[in-house]
């Protein structure tokens, strides 16, 4: 039981990692896409 929850809270910790590592990714695309547009 104790095993489950520790997976659980593992789980969720490495899924938000996950997420904000999309996030930045895409924040830095844009700005590379705004570069590729715009110029520099």
């Amino acid at each position: 039981m104790i095993l489950a929850i520790l997976l659980m809270r593992l789980f969720e910790v490495v899924f938000f990692v996950g997420i904000a590592g999309s996030a930045v990714v895409v924040a830095l695309s844009f700005i590379e896409d705004l570069h590729e547009l715009f110029g520099d």
